[in-house]
């Protein structure tokens, strides 16, 4: 269960996210929202990448108190990743792999999911923006997070991979009973998936539509 109590973010001076309360259950929830509502912000938030003020607890896990406990539950994938330009995905899957002790049978099997093969011991440098959304996609299914947070994941993403995404989120579901919040402007092609619930960010708060 993730739970959000008193979460409040300024910039500059200006309050741009208030969330008194949010309680989620296990599933699959789409974060929608205007332009410059705030959904990045809350997804980074949620991710440990973005201070704030309030408590966030996922699986009785405090963010703030617990900090390593609370980010070794999340897979998190942004909507414009950054990676050191002289880094190989075959380096970065390998750090993710021995941190989150994922075995050599399921990172095989994301990197022919996700079709990396052929670029995964180039530099980043030398990747399209597409190949970076791959790898940011395939490190954050790495090992058996309770949560897997997807900032705009369909971006830059070609059509095959964004067909075959909702399979692998049903596995997860099934295999390691992993949650999903995504932000997207359009859905995920469902392929069987099931939304739990879409998440509405307007006027700096977040609640589930009715």
């Amino acid at each position: 269960m993730l739970i959000i109590q008193q979460v409040r973010k300024d910039y500059a001076g200006t309050l741009i996210l208030d969330i008194p309360r949010l309680s989620l259950e296990k599933g699959v929830y789409w974060l929608t929202g205007a332009n410059g509502s705030g959904k990045t912000t809350l997804l980074r938030i949620l991710a440990g990448m973005a201070p704030f003020k309030g408590s966030i607890f996922l699986n009785n896990i405090s963010l703030h108190k617990q900090p390593t406990g609370y980010r070794s539950q999340l897979g998190w994938a942004e909507a414009e990743p950054l990676y050191p330009p002289f880094v190989t995905a075959r380096e970065l899957i390998d750090f993710y792999q021995s941190t989150r002790k994922a075995g050599t049978k399921q990172v095989d099997m994301l990197i022919n999911f996700f079709g990396i093969q052929s670029f995964i011991n180039l530099s980043v440098e030398a990747y399209s923006s597409g190949m970076v959304k791959r790898l940011s996609l395939l490190l954050a299914f790495i090992g058996k997070p309770a949560l897997i947070l997807l900032d705009e994941p369909l971006a830059t993403l070609d059509a095959e991979a964004a067909q075959a995404l909702p399979t692998l989120i049903r596995e997860y579901q099934t295999a390691y009973n992993t949650s999903f919040i995504f932000s997207s402007h359009q859905p995920i092609a469902d392929n069987g998936l099931i939304i739990n619930s879409r998440l509405i960010i307007a006027n700096r708060t977040v609640q589930p539509a009715a």
